[in-house]
């Protein structure tokens, strides 16, 4: 039989994924000083090692998982390393509220990759909290000043980034169960790393070295890198992959929270208007949806396999993806 997921921890996952978009939006702030050390190739590959790094020496059990978890895990790190390479070639050639906006469609791809490669069907609800977040995040992202260039490379890019962030969510969807959490953890952001070096390495690899490098290497590496690569494997091991991908999508409102905490940014209708959006996003996906008497919360996306005369999974609450 599977194995059951607690009813706590079903309603604990939308906070874990809120917690890893808090940390995602903390990340510019510290990349924006880095850059001036390091180059984005650079620092990506130091933060995943040194996230490789961390998670091996937290959790020394992870390194026991199967061939298959392995390859899982590798192919999940990969796929999000490319991303993150991807979205910082973009920028190159891109505004960095272009940039944000194009990377943040992540949370309209997954229910479109969700659909045309496991025939899901997303709930109307769903596609609501879709519509919000995606208007949030561009209020939030987008500069009106940077709009009618075109569509240049830049762009090109970095919707590929936003494609592959999305392949990663789904994926990790199907992958991520309660007994695996940690090794898809380890093996992703292996995996990442990997991606990252073979980037940097043409130009050779500049390892940080002085403390103000090493802080945002460590605080990247181990907070939003190992920390977020466990609590998004154990989260979506509990929530569904669209309804994460538009949780995970709060991700621009911390960035500006922090933007106007930090570095003093003003409070403009359009900071209020984004943040409502992706607000009422949140609470349309995280609130339970209405189901038939008698019927049990199953993930979606994955059946739960009973021994003969077992009944499936009986906690109602197991995911909030169920309809």
């Amino acid at each position: 039989m599977a194995p059951m997921v607690g009813f706590r921890s079903s309603r604990l996952a939308p906070l874990a994924l809120m917690v890893m978009a808090l940390l995602w939006g903390s990340t510019l702030v510290v990349m924006k000083s880095a850059y001036a050390h390091l180059s984005p190739t650079d620092l990506l590959a130091n933060r995943f090692v040194v996230g490789a790094l961390a998670l091996g020496v937290l959790m020394p059990r992870a390194w026991r998982a199967n061939p298959r978890t392995i390859a899982r895990g590798l192919s999940l790190g990969m796929l999000f390393g490319a991303g993150q390479v991807l979205q910082a070639l973009g920028l190159r050639s891109t505004s960095a509220s272009v940039n944000g906006f194009i990377g943040g469609l992540y949370v309209v791809v997954t229910p479109l990759l969700g659909a045309m490669l496991f025939g899901r069907r997303v709930p109307r609800q769903i596609w609501t909290a879709v519509a919000l977040a995606t208007v949030g995040l561009g209020s939030l992202a987008l500069n009106p000043a940077d709009l009618g260039a075109g569509i240049g490379i830049g762009e090109l890019l970095t919707f590929a980034a936003s494609v592959c962030f999305a392949g990663q969510i789904v994926a990790l969807g199907r992958f991520a169960t309660a007994s695996n959490v940690a090794s898809l953890a380890l093996y992703q952001t292996i995996g990442a790393a990997l991606v990252c070096m073979v980037c940097a390495a043409p130009g050779g690899i500049r390892i940080a070295s002085s403390g103000q490098e090493w802080f945002a290497v460590i605080y990247l590496g181990v907070l939003c890198g190992a920390m977020i690569a466990f609590l998004q494997s154990w989260a979506q091991a509990r929530v569904e992959a669209t309804r994460a991908s538009v949780i995970m999508c709060t991700e621009p409102l911390w960035g500006a929270a922090f933007a106007i905490w930090l570095a003093g940014d003003p409070v403009t209708l359009q900071v209020i208007l984004g943040g409502a959006s992706i607000l009422a996003a949140m609470i349309l996906v995280v609130r339970p949806p209405r189901r038939r008497r008698g019927t049990a919360a199953l993930r979606p996306d994955r059946p739960v396999r009973c021994s003969r005369g077992a009944h499936p999974a009986g906690d109602p609450a197991l995911t909030s993806g169920s309809e």
